[in-house]
């Protein structure tokens, strides 16, 4: 015989959980027809949008190169790809924080102090490349985990803590090298940041790779499906049996550590360690994944509109350049393409919640 009380509370957590379109289960009887039906329902909203996204790329890439005899061109090609795919590994792991309804300001901050780790164990310490990477990487992911206990563990916001570890960590990279940058890197590392394999960037063959193993992780696996029930509604994850505090602590270790990788591949691509490395990396990882279609309110977001929105902007950084538009007023497009993005996205929720 079931209680009144379970039977609420049943109800109430099928109503505020939402599943990733890819992973909510479709089963017989009312309340399966009506699960298939949202799935269905949210599927169509998330090709809708990432369809528009991609028709807005399109727009811009015929625009551009109506005005720019260089827009296609091997070697503008092969720079907005890097530029693209440095700005997509980072934005993977701010996608993993945002669907968690969470923020991470640190990133890059992060990625100077991996920078810098990376340098003082290859240069000063001598150290084998390998092992001077593991140890650069490891570094990004303790600056996460340090921000995944904290949130996990405290009431204090996402917000205030990686504001606090952006101050940290870019002392750190600071106070190591008492603001000089590091050189003398091995030759055979900077191939990771400028070499190419079968005429295509190294770096891009990375965040293929990493963009395409969060997607699987995303929307076939378990932990995938916490983070959007997490992101949907954190007391309703509680009630179902998720473990909360592990899982944001996951989370945000995935973002510092993604971070780390792409402060990494762009001390190599730059041939220098240098603490002044990531400055603003956190806006443009945001940018992304808000033009993305994510919700900053969690729950809601894809890796494939993440994607697309890395390309977007750095489609139009590009094009800003190549149109020789001032660096200023590129900064102050940016700006607003993510004001907007925002706002459109909460006007859609708004107009979903209306229906």
């Amino acid at each position: 015989m079931t209680s009144p009380d379970t039977t609420d509370q049943e109800t109430t957590m099928s109503d505020v959980i939402t599943t990733p379109p890819e992973t909510e289960p479709a089963g017989d009887g009312s309340r399966g027809g009506r699960g298939a039906g949202s799935a269905r329902r949210v599927r169509s909203a998330l090709a809708a949008r990432e369809a528009g996204l991609a028709g807005v790329l399109l727009v811009l890439v015929v625009f551009l190169a109506w005005r720019s005899p260089y827009f296609i061109t091997t070697s503008n090609i092969t720079v907005v790809a890097r530029l693209a795919a440095l700005s997509l590994i980072i934005a993977v792991g701010m996608t993993f924080v945002i669907l968690a309804a969470g923020i991470d300001l640190s990133v890059g901050s992060t990625v100077a102090l991996t920078s810098i780790v990376t340098g003082e164990t290859m240069v000063s310490l001598n150290l084998n490349i390998a092992l001077a990477v593991a140890l650069a990487l490891l570094s990004g992911v303790a600056v996460g985990l340090v921000n995944g206990v904290i949130i996990a563990t405290t009431s204090i916001p996402p917000f205030v803590v990686t504001l606090g570890m952006l101050a940290v960590a870019r002392g750190l990279a600071l106070g190591i090298t008492q603001g000089q940058t590091l050189s003398g890197l091995p030759a055979s590392f900077l191939v990771l940041g400028q070499g190419s394999i079968a005429g295509v960037p190294i770096p891009v063959w990375i965040a293929a790779g990493v963009a395409v193993v969060a997607h699987v992780a995303l929307t076939r696996t378990r932990f995938g499906r916490n983070v959007y029930f997490v992101g949907s509604n954190e007391q309703a994850a509680v009630l179902s049996g998720i473990r909360v505090r592990r899982t944001k602590i996951i989370i945000f270790a995935i973002a510092g550590g993604l971070a780390g990788l792409e402060g990494i591949i762009e001390t190599a691509r730059l041939s220098v360690g240098q603490p002044s490395a990531g400055n603003g990396y956190e806006l443009v990882a945001i940018g992304a994944v808000v033009i993305g279609g994510a919700s900053l309110f969690g729950g809601e977001g894809s890796i494939l509109g993440t994607v697309l929105g890395t390309v977007l902007l750095a489609l139009i950084q590009d094009g800003l350049i190549l149109l020789d538009i001032s660096a200023y007023w590129q900064q102050v497009f940016s700006g607003v393409i993510i004001v907007a993005a925002v706002a459109l996205n909460i006007w859609r929720q708004q107009r979903g919640r209306g229906k």
